[in-house]
């Protein structure tokens, strides 16, 4: 199976998603929804993070949100963590919001990195003087 959006090294499942559709709140909320079933199939969710990019950046780069999971049961982990990689899609695709509540969203995010950038121009011009 191709997995565009992942791959498995082992009995790991490594996803990836980007913040320029998805926060790490819509990711989680996908995971959560089949979390019991994931976790049925002998496969540990080992945690989501946005990977931080090192040194200044645009105001918006995107960057990767990964989440990883492990497969511990005995059996063919590749075929069980296909499995979980079509489960965490469909979460997203099921938790995704409609067009307008997105936007709106969207916006927000844009007015938080907004608000910290003026943020750090403050803290830069004070310690100028």
């Amino acid at each position: 199976m191709n997995l565009p959006f992942g791959e498995i090294k082992n009995n790991l499942l490594i996803m990836k998603f980007s913040t320029a559709d998805y926060s790490i709140a819509s990711v989680l909320g996908a995971i959560k929804l089949h979390l019991d079933v994931i976790e049925e199939m002998g496969v540990v969710f080992l945690g989501a993070q946005t990977e931080v990019v090192a040194g200044p950046t645009p105001v918006f780069q995107p960057v990767p949100v990964i989440a990883q999971f492990e497969y511990t049961g005995k059996g063919n982990a590749k075929e069980i963590l296909e499995k979980v990689y079509r489960l965490v899609w469909q979460g997203i695709v099921n938790s995704f919001p409609d067009e307008t509540c997105w936007s709106q969203a969207k916006q927000a995010y844009s007015d938080f990195i907004a608000a910290q950038a003026d943020l750090l121009r403050a803290r830069i011009e004070a310690t100028k003087e």
